[in-house]
């Protein structure tokens, strides 16, 4: 299907047992975000588990609409879809879920709690959903059990990688792609796709390296059984696996190396004037050099709190109202700031306030 002078196909090529892509080729997209030009289009992967319960690992983007709705059709009945993994709702990977929701409206979305919490604001209509922890699992039967790993900003705040025990699969959505477009759907010659593949982890993982090797941490009892890495755009991953691995590792340790210090700003939503305090705070920190970024802590769960704070060298905490969820999060927070890191806690004035002294008496 031709979009004016843009061309846009669709291909559905079984990859494994009972286990399906529905690749979204867009042959002529010439650049993605502001710096990302473009010499060889993208594709936009989708994938299709069947055990006994079926999943959707992500769907496409909006200009595929009718292509991509087809697909679907075409390769599973959507109304028997039990489950959406939203790897994470970059538009281009999830800008059509709601309309897949609409085709199987019983369908279960599952994503990070951040991923959740996005999907509340882009999605229109009711959905079930589930929220899943690091290490969790979800079993569809026929040998098909699914394994969640926890990835964020690689390179959205609310990544997920999604693990097949039956197949040995990796779901990485962002992480470890390129943009390349081609009917190939596995990396069988690397030559022509290095230099894409190199450029892909430049823009968009290096600035988020610490990120990664926290992930390939996480993943690491499973990345030596892994058998191909299904990516959110371009080929997949199985001819060569071992060099794409050892390069993200290795161009990840280099770049951590060469990191600037950085500072976390922690703030509750909604809370006072927590959200305007942790903004001033954190233009005048970075008027000092530092890297600053300001993180709501109420959208966050342990684990994903546990991560945050380990990016930064400096953590800045605004008080959280007394006896609320965030509160709660303090005491993980004190077992997770390391003594290396500098420590500021801060008022919020919304009336309720924790107290500082006393909080600051537990970091102590």
């Amino acid at each position: 299907m031709g979009e004016g002078d843009r061309r846009l196909q669709t291909q559905t090529t079984q990859i494994a047992k009972d286990t399906t892509t529905i690749r979204s080729l867009d042959w002529d997209r010439d650049r993605f975000d502001i710096e990302f030009g473009l010499q060889e289009g993208t594709t936009y992967n989708s994938f299709i588990i069947k055990g006994d319960k079926t999943a959707l690992i992500d769907a496409s983007h909006q200009k595929f609409k009718q292509l991509y709705m087809d697909a679907l059709s075409g390769a599973v009945d959507p109304s028997t879809i039990d489950y959406i993994i939203v790897s994470h709702t970059e538009p281009d990977h999830s800008g059509l879920i709601q309309s897949v929701l609409e085709l199987c409206p019983n369908a279960t979305i599952i994503g990070s709690k951040v991923c959740i919490t996005f999907l509340e604001n882009l999605v229109h209509i009711p959905f079930e959903r589930k929220i899943v922890k690091n290490g969790e699992k979800l079993d569809l039967g026929g040998g098909h059990e699914l394994e969640f790993i926890l990835a964020p900003n690689l390179h959205w705040p609310d990544t997920i990688f999604t693990y097949d025990h039956g197949t040995d699969m990796m779901f990485t959505c962002d992480a470890f792609g390129m943009h390349y477009c081609s009917e190939e759907v596995f990396d069988s010659d690397f030559e022509p796709l290095r230099g894409h593949f190199s450029f892909y982890y430049d823009c968009l993982m290096r600035p988020n390296a610490k990120s990664v090797l926290t992930a390939m941490r996480k993943a690491k009892e499973l990345i030596p059984k892994t058998a191909t890495i299904c990516t959110g755009h371009g080929p997949l991953l199985k001819v060569h696996l071992p060099e794409i691995l050892e390069s993200y590792s290795s161009w990840s340790t280099d770049a951590t190396a060469k990191l600037p210090v950085s500072c976390g700003v922690f703030y509750t939503e909604g809370y006072g004037f927590s959200d305007t305090l942790a903004e001033m705070l954190a233009r005048g920190i970075a008027k000092t050099e530092v890297e600053t970024e300001t993180i709501n802590m109420a959208a966050l769960d342990t684990q994903e709190l546990i991560e945050e704070i380990g990016r930064f060298n400096g953590v800045v905490l605004m008080s959280p109202p007394a006896d609320s969820p965030t509160s709660a999060m303090v005491g993980t927070m004190v077992a997770s700031v390391s003594k290396k890191q500098k420590l500021l806690i801060a008022e919020s004035y919304g009336g309720n306030d924790e107290p500082v002294d006393s909080m600051a008496m537990d970091f102590a």
